[in-house]
């Protein structure tokens, strides 16, 4: 009888531990960021049932890994490099038992999709359309899962789109005729986001109204040592155009209608102003039109640089200094203690620096430099000014 009852024992202990492994063996392993993640630190959530202490490894001997006590939440650090990963684990409940070796896969992806672009679908720069502002649009990626496309920059309430084609179509922003700009990214299933492409088109659905001339786009300013700048025209039905600096158009000759056009300005800084003037194919004259710019090929003059009025040296035991600066027409200005102005920024112009530090430990002969910058981007040469620091020590 005790035989029995001892065998019944043991079979029931036994039978409890098989139940016990088979708990543990069912412990579910999920991976918060799905099936890829872009990054080696992985959140990891665990569901199972009477588990004390558990082990995660890269390896299946778990070489190097140890017990740890069990935690529903942990955060895994996966091997560097991309590419499909397999992460092991084993569970221990309060008595000891082992689960079995439980393995989950993971794609380690950092890169983000490659060879972007965003193209809008139509035979010339111009949208011509009286009745609709839908073009179609060309998504260029590779290795994207998804897409987001917007008619601004900030893709406010554009949401992420599953790539299902590489065409599309797309209703451009509404309003007046004019640019129009479509922007685009992609984004992989690891999370990896792209950086902005764009495309644009000139929308053109109005009668004709007149001519337009613009200088470089629209810049205010050029710095262009050879006085070139580049025109751009409009006048709808026109066949032919006249340019020239002066409002009269002495010396200038119709040639034929074009969008774009070099022009060389008349040398010496100041506003330059060019007139143009369309004709059609019967021979009628708009009125003169014209647009203006600005040339400034100068660097900042005068600039100077003192350091504490000028004076030869300082005893100050921080190192701190004022320093005094000028520029003519400088609108932004560099400050370094080296000539190289490594590290550097521009900044706004500012007529006077308190407490500048100095560089270097030892007392000695200092330098600080500065460099200026007008609103045309001219740069002018670097000047120095220096200090004897004496601390005596």
């Amino acid at each position: 009888m005790r035989i029995l009852l001892i065998s019944v024992i043991s079979i029931f202990i036994f039978s409890t531990q098989l139940i016990a492994q088979d708990s543990l063996d069912r412990t579910r392993i999920i991976f918060k960021s799905g099936k890829f993640s872009n990054s080696t630190h992985i959140e990891v959530e665990i569901h199972g049932v009477g588990i004390t202490e558990m082990m995660a490894s890269g390896s299946k001997s778990f070489e190097g890994a140890r017990w740890i006590k069990f935690s529903k939440l942990f955060s895994y650090h996966l091997s560097d490099g991309d590419g499909l990963k397999e992460v092991y684990f084993k569970f221990k409940d309060v008595d000891g038992n082992e689960s079995k070796v439980l393995m989950k896969k993971i794609t380690l992806d950092t890169t983000p999709p490659t060879d972007i672009s965003v193209k809008i679908d139509v035979p010339t720069k111009y949208f011509t359309d009286p009745n609709s502002l839908k073009v179609g649009v060309i998504l260029g990626h590779k290795g994207a899962k998804y897409f987001q496309i917007s008619n601004t920059s900030a893709f406010h309430g554009n949401k992420w789109r599953l790539i299902q084609d590489e065409f599309i179509e797309w209703d451009l922003a509404p309003g007046d005729d004019g640019v129009r700009k479509v922007y685009a990214r992609y984004r992989d299933q690891a999370g990896n986001i792209t950086s902005v492409v764009t495309d644009e088109i000139i929308v053109d659905r109005t009668a004709p109204f007149g001519g337009k001339i613009s200088i470089n786009n629209g810049e205010k300013v050029s710095n262009r040592q050879d006085f070139n700048v580049d025109l751009t025209f409009f006048c709808r039905q026109a066949d032919s155009m006249l340019v020239a600096q002066s409002s009269n158009f002495e010396g200038a000759a119709w040639e034929p209608y074009n969008t774009k056009k070099s022009f060389k300005l008349s040398e010496g800084d100041g506003i330059k102003q060019i007139f143009v003037k369309y004709k059609d194919l019967a021979g009628n004259q708009t009125q003169t039109y014209s647009s203006s710019i600005t040339m400034d090929t100068s660097a900042p003059q005068n600039i100077t640089l003192s350091i504490d009025q000028g004076a030869e040296s300082t005893t100050n035991i921080n190192k701190l200094v004022t320093l005094e600066l000028n520029g003519d027409d400088a609108a932004m200005m560099m400050v370094s203690n080296n000539s190289s102005f490594q590290g550097a920024h521009w900044q706004q112009v500012q007529p006077k620096i308190t407490n500048w530090k100095l560089s270097g430990e030892a007392d000695g002969k200092k330098h600080v430099y500065v460099k200026f910058k007008d609103d045309a981007g001219n740069i002018s040469r670097p000047i120095r000014a220096s200090i004897e620091l004496k601390r005596g020590f």
